[in-house]
Formats: structure tokens, C-alpha cells, sequence
């Protein structure tokens, strides 16, 4: 789809003409991936549970993503979850005092590094993100049933199929986990 327009500035130089250029093609990319994976487009987030469940191979009761708010391709994601009183592991953790396990906090925050790393190849769909190691991992808070968790993904490094990833939660702006994890690429089996 060609984009149409007429731009007038005044001594705009070089330089600032570059970052424009940069910011309507880093914009136009997101659309692209949008049309591609996701079938009803909204103002309020990016991605829908049926468009990430299109990339990820997660899925009940192990998808801990619900939505994808933004991306910027190949450097930052912002994703929530919502947590329900009816997710599978508050009946074990623990029966009369739910509390979301740190571990999935951990795991959550990954399949969204996932779904940010893998929109750094050709076919996102075709791919597998695995776990090499985490550094620095600590929780601040707890979370609790009602509560929807932000999660803040950066893209760190990204050399010959190995990233690392940087991701904070939050609950209500409080951060209650965040950590640095290594991953790799590698095919999915069909």
C-alpha cells in the first residue's frame, strides 16, 4: 500500500528528515504485522489473545499473555495479563491465600520477549523461542487474583539467534517482578 503525502518544513536538515523517515516506517511496520496476524484492528491495543496465539505455541492453561499493547519492532513490547481467581495454579498456591507463583511472572514475561523477538525474523509463525538462562531475577510484590499485570519487554542484544531481554512487571505502576533472561531461536516441528 503506497503511502501518499506532502510534507513542508522549513530548514529541516538532514538529519531530522532521517528520524521522520525512520519513525513513518517503524509506524508502517506495525501495521503491517498488524493486518497480518490480527483480524479486528482496535485503537486500544496491538494484538488480540487469537493473534499472539498465531506466533506463540503456548496455549491453555500456559498462554499468560492476554494482550499486546505496543511493539516496536526489534527493541520494546508492552503486554498485560489478567489475572483471574479461576486460573489452574491458585488452587495449588495457595488454597485460602491465592498468589501467583513467580515463576510464571518469570515465564509470562518471556512469552512476551517471544512474541517482541520473534517479529525479528521472516516467519515469526515458523519459529521457537527457548530459554538459556536468567540473570538478576527478583520479586518485588505479590500478585493477586483481580489483578492485570503490565509487562515491559526491552530488547538488549540480539546477535546470531541468541537475545538478551530485559522485562519489569507492574501491577497498578509497582513493579512486582522483573529480571534478564537469555534465550534462543530456533524452528518449530510442524
Amino acid at each position: 500500500m503506497p503511502i501518499k503525502g506532502h510534507v513542508i518544513a522549513a530548514r529541516p536538515g538532514h538529519a531530522s528528515n532521517v528520524e521522520m523517515v525512520k519513525t513513518i516506517k517503524k509506524e508502517y511496520g506495525k501495521k503491517i504485522l498488524q493486518k497480518k496476524y490480527q483480524a479486528q484492528v482496535s485503537s486500544d491495543y496491538l494484538f488480540d489473545i487469537n493473534a499472539i496465539k498465531k506466533i506463540l505455541p503456548q496455549r491453555y492453561p500456559f498462554l499468560l499473555i492476554d494482550r499486546i499493547l505496543e511493539m516496536q519492532p526489534g527493541k520494546s513490547l508492552t503486554a498485560i495479563k489478567n489475572v483471574s481467581v479461576s486460573e489452574p495454579f491458585f488452587q495449588g498456591h495457595f488454597p485460602n491465600q491465592p498468589v501467583m507463583p513467580g515463576v510464571l511472572i518469570i515465564e509470562a514475561m518471556a512469552q512476551a520477549g517471544s512474541f517482541l523477538l520473534l517479529h525479528t525474523t521472516d516467519e515469526p509463525e515458523k519459529k521457537l523461542m527457548y530459554f538459556t538462562g536468567i540473570d538478576k531475577s527478583r520479586f518485588r510484590r505479590q500478585v493477586l487474583p483481580g489483578d492485570q499485570i503490565f509487562f515491559k519487554i526491552d530488547l538488549l542484544k540480539l546477535k546470531m539467534g541468541t537475545c538478551k531481554l530485559h522485562g519489569i512487571a507492574y501491577v497498578d505502576d509497582k513493579v512486582v517482578a522483573e529480571a534478564t533472561f537469555i534465550t534462543t531461536i530456533g524452528d518449530r516441528k510442524e
